[in-house]
Parts: C-alpha cells; structure tokens; sequence
C-alpha cells in the first residue's frame, strides 16, 4: 500500500466511511502524495492524458481573440486581468499571450495573467516555461483572489478543463430513496464502495433543482464544489467574465440511460482505467461536468450564464479557418498541413472536440453581452428557486 493509500486507510479506520469526494480530493490533492501535488509528468505524450493547448497554439490564439472582445466590451480598461485557474503546464497562458502581443497591441498595454496553481511542481513548471516569454513580467502566480487586489478585478477568468476534476459525491437511487456510495475497507485493507445515507441535504436539492429523478439503480456524481468555487469567482470579480472549458453535457443527456452508471473515468498513461479506487495518486480522477447545474450554480452565485456551445463550434465562430484561408495553393508545405492537422483534431468529430464545451458566464454587465464565439449556443438555464 502507498504512502498516499495508507493515509486515507487511517482515515477511514479513526472516521469510519469516507465520502467518495473526500477520496477524490485526497487522492488528486493531498499536499504530499497526491496525483496532482507529486513532480511526475502529467499532462502530453509522457503523461496520462493531452489537453487541447497541446495540440495547437491556435487553441490558445483563439481564445485570445475572445478575450479582446470581452475586453472591448468592459470598455476597453486600461487595467484588465486574465485569471487562470488550472493552468496546467503554462503553454496555454503563454499562446494567449502570444496572440494578443502579436495582434491586439491595444489590449496588450491592459492585460495582467495570473495563473492559480495548486500544484507546487505544476507551479514550478509554468514559471520555467513562461520564465523566457515576451510577456515573462507579466505573469503572476497569486495563491488566492485577494492576491490578486482584494478589492477585486475588473477581466476573465478562465478555466480550461479544471471543474471536471473537482472532487464528486457518488450516488445511486434504490427503491428506498437516493443513496450516496462513501469509501470503506476491506478485511484485506482493500478500498471499496458502500452504500449509505446522503452525507449532506445538498445532494438531494442538486437533482431538485434540476428537475431530475434518476432510475432504480442508476449512479449519478454529484459536483458540490463547484458551486463554491462560483461563489468565490463572484466575490471577486467586479465586472468582467468567466470562461469555462471542459468536457460534459447538459442533464438531459448526463443523466440519461446510457449513462447508467455514472461518469467517473481515470486515466493512466492515456489508458483508460475504470476503478477510481485502484492506483491511489498515480492515476487522474475525473467526472462529466454538469452545465446544466453550472448554469444555475452561477447564477445563485450572481453570475450571468451567456450560453453553452460545443468547443469545434465555439472555435469555427471565432474564425480558426481564416488562419489557414490565405493559402490558396496546393503546394506541400509543412508548416500548413501541421496548422490544419491540429484544427481537425480540435473541430472534427473523432477529435478533441466531440465532448467538450465552452460556458461562459457575466458578471455586472447589463444588457448580456453578445460574443461571437458563442453565437448560436443554447440559450442558459433560467433562475430556480
């Protein structure tokens, strides 16, 4: 048994069942041993999964473009912060930042990037990356929001693929009623799921206030810690956005048949491993996001949902063809063929894209603002009581 393992064993020996989001969180999070907080490569062809920045600086290029509209629209500040929360190895932080230097100079003279890492060896990493950028004085590593003016903010913040690795509960309905699946142990000091009561009230008022009602035997996550982190967004943010890109799906479909057993997926060296309670810390945890209870979470949180649209949509409407529609020869040229190899990886179906989307939210903007790389999403999840 691991170091990490042995830790959440005792846990559970001194507090009996664990829920599985505190497995999660320690399993991806404790400090030491989590998969998250150890050095090992975790992101790219020597990690456990690709992300989209490492397919093409063009991802990073067009959300760019997506921020100087924002930006535009707050009135074009002199001041205007991109906060990053999750940002993994840096690249993603660095092409944005490419783009605007090379084709918003305006927006350029305004924006500070901050990215918010958990991870002291993911830290490590964005710094020795970003350490020669063009922009290398311009990026922050803030350890919370106050850090960043605790006042608040006037930008963006921006969350590629993080939420789908917040901790979840698991739960499944029986004829008694719902259940939540908590962490226990074996006789041989094995993990294993265990049905029991609803560790908080809260489970049962997230399905309420979605209108959902899960079949006999069906398990479902339930992503309580999303809601907070919302919370903490709005605090402050004064006015500006929040992008978030990740892969998911609304209710209607997260919660339908053929997803009768829930979401949770591991992956490990960019295998596939169903158990979550196998490898404990060398193995990323993730679960489907919800947007539909983002939706409502934001806007219990004071935020403005703008919409949910696919990724390939969201990148087409903000013009990732025109970055190859000056060629209009058929020479072999490499440099081409590499810039349209990744955009079929990021837009056509088999690709990146299939499952993920792009949810963006307000904040202090009235009317709701119109952005062009979701235009024609669908339209948000209206207010619950």
């Amino acid at each position: 048994m691991s170091k990490l393992a042995a830790n959440i064993a005792a846990e559970i020996s001194r507090q009996r069942p664990i829920t599985f989001a505190r497995f999660m969180e320690l399993a991806l999070y404790h400090p030491e041993h989590g998969y998250y907080s150890t050095p090992a490569v975790k992101i790219g062809r020597g990690g456990d999964f690709y992300t989209a920045p490492t397919v093409s600086p063009l991802f990073g290029a067009m959300i760019a473009r997506q921020l100087e509209e924002m930006w535009r629209l707050t009135g074009s500040p002199e001041s205007w912060s991109i906060v990053e929360f999750g940002p993994g190895t840096g690249k993603l932080a660095g092409d944005i930042m490419n783009a605007i230097i090379k084709d918003y100079p305006d927006f350029n003279q305004a924006v500070a990037y901050n990215l918010v890492e958990i991870s002291s060896g993911l830290k490590e990493q964005q710094q020795q990356k970003l350490a020669g950028h063009e922009a290398a004085s311009r990026f922050k590593w803030p350890g919370s929001f106050s850090e960043i003016n605790p006042t608040g903010f006037n930008g963006c913040v921006l969350a590629n693929e993080l939420v789908d690795a917040f901790p979840v509960h698991l739960v499944e309905q029986s004829n008694d009623g719902l259940g939540e699946l908590v962490v226990t142990l074996t006789k041989k000091n094995d993990f294993r799921l265990q049905l029991a009561d609803p560790s908080t009230e809260i489970i049962n008022v997230y399905f309420n206030m979605q209108g959902v009602k899960l079949a006999t035997g069906q398990r479902a996550e339930v992503n309580l810690y999303a809601a907070a982190w919302l919370a903490e967004v709005t605090q402050y943010l004064n006015r500006g956005f929040v992008m978030l890109i990740d892969y998911g799906t609304e209710a209607r479909d997260l919660y339908g048949p053929h997803r009768f057993n829930g979401t949770v997926r591991c992956f490990y060296q960019h295998q596939l491993i169903e158990d979550p309670l196998l490898n404990v810390g060398k193995q990323d945890i993730t679960a489907h996001v919800n947007f539909t209870a983002l939706a409502i979470q934001g806007q219990q949180a004071g935020l403005q949902p703008l919409g949910l649209i696919s990724q390939p949509q969201f990148l087409l409407n903000l013009g990732i063809l025109d970055t190859v529609s000056e060629h209009n020869n058929y020479t072999y040229n490499p440099n081409i063929l590499k810039k349209t190899a990744a955009i079929k990886q990021l837009v056509l179906p088999g690709g990146m894209g299939d499952i993920f989307k792009v949810q963006i939210f307000s904040r202090n903007m009235e009317p709701p603002p119109q952005l062009t790389g979701i235009t024609g999403a669908n339209k948000p999840m209206p207010q619950i009581d």
